[in-house]
């Protein structure tokens, strides 16, 4: 067998890769994995109605009082809601 000459290696290493692509090339693209983000809707169970908000009066500390323990009743009633139990 005779040794080949550096043209003729060139071209069969060319021919090489061209075959090696072009079997590459013929293949049609397959997705391999696929992400759907979806909305997931978590049911809260929550208060009916608000309790009733009291009159604030300037001159009147115990309206302050009453309005204050109104905004507390209402925060516990919201995080009630928020980590989805109502009540204490």
């Amino acid at each position: 067998m005779k040794p080949l000459n550096k043209a003729t290696a060139n071209f069969w290493l060319i021919v090489g890769v061209v075959l090696f692509l072009a079997g590459c090339a013929a293949k049609e693209p397959t997705v391999i994995t696929r992400t759907v983000y979806q909305e997931v809707k978590i049911p809260v169970v929550c208060i009916e109605e608000m309790p009733e908000k009291p009159k604030f009066e300037a001159n009147d500390p115990q309206s302050a009082r009453e309005l204050m323990e109104y905004f507390k009743t209402c925060e516990e009633l919201l995080k009630g809601c928020a980590n989805g139990r109502v009540g204490n």
